[in-house]
């Protein structure tokens, strides 16, 4: 009998024993709680942007553009034996004629850069084709200078007659235009490139009583005055055969 109970006593404190390991750990599942409850709260990242002054214009600070002003005045030097014209293009008239080297003072230039008004060595104004000379700096500063007027081209140039007489060996061409208005002092016609004639500022109309046969005619006609000439109207004639 005693035995048995004492058998039965230590089978009550094995299952108590079993039964202890299996009970949770109460400071173990606590620590547990908190790692999860730490890793499923959200984490917010504060960005703070310090301000920068940034530097506006009001509406009445307009920049003021910014003139260069060289140390020595603009001069050019020529690159080659140059005319020296009344105007920046080459229908104006030759004012002088300057060699190569020399050096000449600019006072102003044409809008597009390609012509420079200078003073020549008689104090007279007159301008240079930009590709005949070499500027000593960046001269798009200098004014744009004035240019003498130059007369208009001559209005309705024409063909009004012509006789073809080919077995007498002679053709002649008549031709008549308007004026273009403006100062003029006469008329040049050419034929093929070559003046043939001036006329007065008052006649209007031409007879080429030696015009050859054979071939084609271009006469062109231009007004001039004291500062060069207008530009060219144009007539072409078939030829006489």
């Amino acid at each position: 009998m005693q035995t048995q109970r004492n058998f039965l006593f230590a089978a009550a404190v094995l299952v108590f024993s079993i039964l202890g390991c299996n009970l949770p750990n109460l400071e173990s599942a606590e620590a547990t709680r908190a790692t999860a409850t730490m890793m499923e709260a959200p984490v917010t990242i504060i960005v703070i942007v310090e301000e920068t002054a940034t530097a506006t214009l009001t509406p009445t600070e307009t920049p003021i553009p910014f003139t260069p002003t060289p140390d020595t005045p603009p001069e050019i030097t020529l690159s080659k034996n140059s005319n020296c014209r009344a105007g920046p293009n080459n229908r104006y008239n030759i004012i002088d004629q300057i060699t190569q080297g020399k050096v000449l003072p600019v006072v102003g230039r044409n809008e597009d850069n390609t012509w420079w008004q200078v003073v020549n060595t008689t104090n007279r104004e007159c301008w240079i084709f930009n590709e005949n000379a070499l500027p000593n700096m960046d001269l798009s500063f200098v004014s744009v200078g004035e240019a003498p007027p130059l007369p208009v081209a001559p209005q309705g140039f024409q063909v009004v007659d012509q006789l073809c007489q080919p077995g007498a060996n002679q053709f002649s061409v008549t031709v008549r235009w308007s004026s273009g208005g403006g100062d003029v002092s006469a008329y040049r016609i050419y034929r093929d490139g070559k003046r043939v004639i001036e006329v007065k500022p008052d006649k209007f109309n031409y007879k080429d009583v030696n015009a050859p046969l054979n071939k084609n005619l271009t006469y062109e006609i231009e007004a001039i005055n004291e500062n060069g000439a207008s530009e060219r109207a144009i007539q072409i004639v078939p030829a006489c055969k």
